[in-house]
């Protein structure tokens, strides 16, 4: 029994001192644990950074102190870019260039103290988990010693600086056979006063390099070589400076390419615009040089006597509203083709002698008529023409003429006279040849005293052979010695 009394006493004691030590480590706990929070309420958790620097368990004025660095090792690298695009370093302003000095932080750093929560300075412990925190320094600097420090760098040199020059079409070049975009140049030119102010941001925030081209300090073109209008402009122009129309031009090759092109072209609003009375005046020229309507040609007669003859409705004419048109229809589409223009008369033969080989010969002066076919002379007949001794309109007319058209069975009118004839082939207005039934002699100098009213009178049977010969478009040529 008095062992069992002993061994109860004793277990007693032990559960008492368990109780006592029990009690004793809480109150402990409970005592460090509210030491900790008074620490903490002026001392910085565990893991806490500011700026980067650790500074658990550190007071405010130990953090500002280990804050405060001495400005005057600061420096700023300012970069930009050179005249060919590349980054380069413009300059560096030292801390005493523009007397920089720093306010001290521990207003700051006190304030970021205040805000943490102590009571959670076991779980900082526990966790392990970092508490960054951050505090702006104050700088101070002069304003003017930093202007003229960086006015006094090349690159803040106005007359040094190369403006930006936009993105534009290159005049016509030959080798590409049409025009390029020559891109934009960026330029050095700097807006002075951004670029300083972003300057004075960055060394009010700390930091040590500023490039000015990523703080876009620098004056831009306001055309690019990707912008879309240029490239569709470009695009038509090298479309129609594309077009080549080789003009067989009366016998003469006339090149319609991009080299001529491009002086009928000007820019409007950014748009190309063909200059269309420019292309006029470029079809009027050709026409005016190699159409043989309207001039002088030279004739050589069968009696072998040279003589320069005017023509009448006589020779190739360049239509050249149709020609104009459709030229600049085939530069709109950037044609490439070989062509002849269209012509509103044309003549038996291409070139400057267009006559040919085939044509009525009507030597006035003689009272003669030959007919040419294919070089070949065919048919000859007198023929007695318009009365040298009425009015001047009923003078036959000198020149080269052909043929309007022909019929047969035909009634000519005038104001005296109504007269049927049996071939009728009118070569300019109302004159023309038929033959004269109401004659009996033809030829000699019956015309200077008897003549017609200007038409050639002819044999009957003669007039029916050069019926038979001719066709619309028949040359005539018809002449005085």
């Amino acid at each position: 029994m008095e062992d069992t009394k002993e061994k109860v006493g004793k277990k007693k004691i032990i559960i008492s001192l368990l109780v006592v030590l029990t009690v004793s480590v809480i109150a402990f706990f409970v005592v460090f644990y509210i030491w900790k929070m008074n620490f903490y309420q002026t001392h910085f958790l565990p893991n806490t950074y500011v700026n980067g620097v650790a500074c658990s368990e550190l007071d405010a004025a130990s953090v500002a102190e280990i804050l405060k660095e001495d400005v005057s090792e600061y420096a700023l690298t300012v970069l930009g870019r050179n005249e060919h695009g590349e980054q380069t370093e413009l300059g560096i302003i030292a801390a005493k260039d523009m007397g920089l000095k720093r306010k001290d932080d521990l207003a700051e750093v006190q304030e970021l103290l205040e805000q943490q929560d102590e009571s959670g300075w076991l779980r900082a412990v526990l966790s392990k988990q970092e508490h960054n925190l951050s505090v702006v320094h104050v700088t101070e600097f002069d304003e003017d010693a930093l202007k003229k420090c960086v006015m006094q760098w090349d690159a803040f040199d106005e007359a040094s600086m190369i403006a930006p020059v936009d993105a534009y079409i290159s005049e016509y070049k030959e080798e590409l056979k049409g025009c390029a975009i020559i891109p934009e140049v960026s330029g050095t030119q700097l807006d002075v006063d951004m670029a300083i102010s972003s300057i004075e941001a960055l060394i009010l925030s700390g930091g040590d390099c500023i490039d000015l081209v990523e703080q876009n300090c620098y004056l831009s073109p306001s055309v690019l070589a990707t912008d879309e209008k240029l490239i569709a402009t470009w695009e038509k122009l090298n479309k129609w400076l594309g077009t080549s129309v080789t003009y067989d031009w009366n016998t003469f090759e006339v090149i319609v390419d991009g080299s001529v092109i491009e002086s009928w072209i000007i820019i409007e609003d950014g748009k190309p615009v063909l200059d269309e009375e420019a292309v006029a005046a470029f079809v009027a020229k050709n026409a005016s040089e190699y159409d043989t309507y309207g001039k002088s040609h030279k004739f050589i007669t069968t009696l072998g006597v040279e003589l320069t003859l005017p023509t009448g409705g006589f020779g190739w004419k360049t239509d050249r509203e149709a020609v104009t048109q459709e030229l600049i229809s085939y530069i709109m589409e950037g044609t490439v083709t070989e062509t002849k223009p269209i012509y509103s008369n044309t003549a038996p033969r291409h070139g400057m002698d267009d006559i040919g080989n085939s044509y009525v010969e009507a030597d006035l002066s003689n009272q003669h008529l030959y007919l040419y076919h294919n070089g070949e002379l065919v048919f000859e007949t007198d023929f007695v023409s318009g009365a040298m001794n009425s009015t001047p309109d009923c003078i036959s007319p000198a020149g080269i003429f052909d043929i309007t058209y022909k019929t047969a069975n035909q009634v000519l009118r005038g104001a005296d006279y109504e007269q049927f004839v049996y071939y009728w082939m009118p070569f300019y207005g109302n004159y023309g040849m038929h033959d004269a039934t109401w004659r009996w002699q033809f030829g000699g100098e019956i015309f200077k005293t008897d003549g017609s009213h200007g038409c050639l009178n002819l044999p009957l049977d003669s007039a029916a052979v050069i019926y038979n010969y001719i066709y619309t478009g028949y040359p005539v040529i018809c002449y005085y010695y």
